[in-house]
């Protein structure tokens, strides 16, 4: 016996709900770590800019105290 229109057309549009709520789910679900990788970087970002920002205080200070500057890294090696 074949469905009838009806089952078929309610048929279709319970897959289509399901697809799209798994759609949802794994969109969720990378938008989720998108951000939290994001927040990581930023995190990453701001340790960076910390420890730049001790560095200069650091070469400051020995600069003031008449202390030979460590200087910049060998850029032939």
């Amino acid at each position: 016996m074949l469905p009838s229109g009806y089952d078929v057309v309610w048929s279709l549009s319970l897959l289509v709900v399901v697809a799209l709520l798994a759609l949802g789910a794994v969109a969720l679900v990378v938008l989720i770590r998108v951000a939290l990788a994001g927040r990581r970087t930023l995190a990453a970002t701001a340790a960076l800019g910390e420890a730049r920002l001790e560095l200069a205080r650091e070469r400051a200070a020995r600069l003031r105290a008449g202390w030979p500057d460590a200087g910049e890294a060998d850029p032939d090696s």
